[in-house]
């Protein structure tokens, strides 16, 4: 179990900026182990996440501290689930959720056995273990739109960083003003977006839940489906 605080920035966060500190302490929790990103990369790997299904209890507000829980399972045919629980100073849980990550060979871009390298971390099973992440809800198709994968989009395995997506997501479905209350976001990255691929973005919704999708030389590189409260 890896434990840390959270303080709510003035701004609150965004969709994405949740994702880059659930992304973040998600490292943090291998440290020790030395299995971050960067100690991966040093031997040809990279981790790699491949769903995530967050349930938000209540608005985390601007300013407040919170505590954040963390623990992954054991490797499950290559892929282990990491849980987050997240309590406020009365500990009442206010957000709880699951990713599944994965290790793989930075260039053959495909998942490895993590035991076949020596690489080993903690992993424990307790009476909290959350459920497995969801595949998201597709929803009809409403709308489209293109998007250029840049520079500034890209992470240190030289692909779409996977947060980036929540941003693109939102900045076209709503065009980029504020969004509403996020109470669910359940999403699927299946195949890596790159430097300069051209991306078409397709979104539906039905009442407060929309459906996101992104494809690229003819495969799906994410979906994802939001939900979101008044």
């Amino acid at each position: 179990m890896y434990v840390k605080e959270w303080t709510v920035p003035s701004a609150g966060w965004s969709t994405a900026e949740l994702f880059r500190e659930l992304q973040s302490i998600s490292g943090d929790a291998v440290a020790d182990n030395h299995l971050t990103g960067s100690d991966l990369k040093q031997i040809g790997l990279m981790w790699v996440v491949i769903r995530y299904d967050i349930r938000i209890k209540r608005t985390l507000q601007p300013g407040e501290t919170l505590r954040v829980e963390t623990w992954a399972g054991p490797l499950r045919h290559r892929i282990s689930q990491r849980n987050y629980l997240v309590y406020d100073g009365h500990e009442n849980c206010v957000l709880s959720g699951a990713g599944n990550w994965a290790i793989a060979d930075r260039d053959k871009r495909s998942m490895v056995d993590a035991n076949g390298y020596g690489l080993s971390f903690p992993a424990e099973m307790n009476d909290r273990e959350l459920p497995r992440p969801s595949a998201p809800e597709k929803l009809p198709i409403t709308g489209s739109a293109d998007y250029i994968v840049t520079e500034a989009d890209l992470d240190m395995n030289q692909h779409m960083n996977n947060t980036r997506y929540f941003d693109i997501a939102e900045d076209l479905v709503f065009g980029g003003k504020p969004c509403h209350k996020l109470l669910n976001a359940q999403a699927a990255f299946q195949n890596e977006a790159l430097l300069g691929e051209r991306l078409v973005i397709f979104w539906g919704n039905r009442e407060k839940r929309w459906y996101v999708c992104g494809e690229g030389n003819g495969k799906i590189c994410f979906q994802m489906s939001l939900q979101y409260g008044e």
